[in-house]
């Protein structure tokens, strides 16, 4: 059997005796379980001088179409101005006519009711009501809609965004076990369907990893605002987690002493590389190359160089190529991974290159780029400087994002203006 949570709101409570107490304006539970338990609820009395009661669900006694009785009485009972419960669940304040995040789809919906499952004396949460007839039977006009189908999605799929008010922190509960298995795709754009608020108290939630990758993925207006709240420290930590192409375009865009204060953060190696690549203009291919990339020297043999590769703590660009230098870092060709497990292990990872090597130079602008890759049809070029040392590589996700943002920019100058 379910319960509605909007059908208690509200309802009678009474004592052992019978006693009128008030009505119950509030149910708390500590969400400990994937479909939690009730754990009090919140007797309100009074119009004009309110006074609140906290009354744990165990005693409750029955409940019928007169109201909720208790198994105690009303003299055991502490009235007072105020309730305390921010560090619990509370369905009115936190759930209902609140915005949640659907695990399930990937979406953040508008809770209009809630489904309690009743088991013996038990409550427990068991959906969430989205659906026009939930929002009607809370102005008491169901039977308009009774023909609508309910649309209710399971708590265990529910990820509240309640804050708390003390710790300005959003409570985490068991949904967050599936919560951290979305894509960051999915909740970068989740995180912009948020209110300001919302989204960096959710934000915080996050694993440095995560936030390193939701963080690449939002617009500069957000990812300043979540930089101011978060402080430099941890931003910083973002940084040095993000690829580093996509953490020069967000720091290109940041005022110059903002980025002091960042790159103070960071350890010496992280600010050399990111240091250097500031100082290429940002639509040019030392601008957007990123320096995570494997080069291995000419002369080792394919053996040690798939154990060394082993090894290797991958960046966080796609592995589809190994650079081959000499003792300098001079590029001298590429391979891949099929190349060097199709050869010898004794051969010479030179022997492995590919015939031509194809590659850009740092001042090289996007459009050189997009075309060297659209002519030999490759989605990863390596970037030399002068005397052909390798610098970095360049992938066509970087380029991409410019060339689209050249063409919105062109297209939008086309669109004639009208009143």
């Amino acid at each position: 059997m379910f319960v509605c949570f909007s059908k208690l709101l509200n309802e009678p409570v009474m004592d052992k005796d019978r006693e009128l107490l008030g009505k119950l304006y509030e149910i708390i539970t500590v969400p400990t379980e994937i479909y939690p338990k009730l754990w009090a609820m919140v007797v309100v009395r009074g119009i004009f001088k309110k006074r609140y009661a906290t009354i744990l669900w165990d005693n409750v006694m029955e409940r019928d179409k007169k109201g909720i009785h208790l198994k105690c009485k009303k003299r055991s009972l502490n009235f007072q101005d105020t309730i305390d419960y921010q560090d619990k669940l509370a369905l009115r304040r936190d759930i209902l006519d609140q915005q949640v995040i659907d695990t399930y789809n990937y979406n953040v919906i508008r809770v209009n009711d809630i489904h309690l499952l009743e088991v013996d004396q038990d409550l427990m949460l068991a959906h969430v009501d989205i659906g026009l007839r939930g929002l009607m039977r809370r102005l008491g006009l169901e039977r308009i809609v009774k023909k609508a189908h309910d649309r209710l999605v399971p708590w265990k799929f529910i990820q509240p965004l309640s804050i708390n008010p003390v710790s300005k922190t959003i409570k985490i509960n068991i949904p967050q076990k599936s919560f951290r298995s979305i894509p960051p795709v999915e909740l970068s754009d989740i995180m912009m369907d948020l209110d300001p608020r919302q989204k960096i108290n959710l934000f915080r939630t996050f694993d440095a990893k995560t936030r390193s990758k939701i963080f690449g993925l939002l617009d500069f207006k957000t990812q300043k605002v979540i930089i101011e709240e978060i402080g430099p420290g941890a931003g910083a930590d973002i940084l040095e987690e993000m690829p580093d192409d996509e953490a020069t375009d967000f720091l290109e865009r940041m005022p110059r002493h903002s980025v002091d204060i960042l790159l103070d953060k960071m350890e010496t190696k992280e600010v050399k590389k990111l240091s250097r690549l500031l100082g290429y203009a940002s639509d040019s291919a030392g601008g957007l190359m990123t320096t995570d990339y494997i080069a291995i020297q000419k002369g080792t043999t394919v053996e040690k160089t798939l154990d060394m590769v082993r090894k290797m703590e991958f960046p966080t660009e796609p592995i589809q190529y190994i650079y081959i230098t000499d003792e300098n870092k001079k590029l001298l060709g590429l391979t891949n991974l099929r190349r060097l497990v199709s050869a010898f292990p004794q051969e010479s990872i030179t022997s492995t290159s590919f015939p031509n090597t194809v590659y850009v130079h740092l001042d090289d602008g996007v459009k050189e780029v997009a075309y060297l890759m659209e002519k030999y049809k490759c989605q990863v070029l390596p970037v030399v400087n002068g005397d052909h040392i390798l610098q970095g590589i360049i992938t066509i996700d970087d380029i991409l994002s410019q060339v689209i943002a050249i063409a919105w920019r062109k297209t939008r100058r086309k669109v004639p203006r009208t009143l």
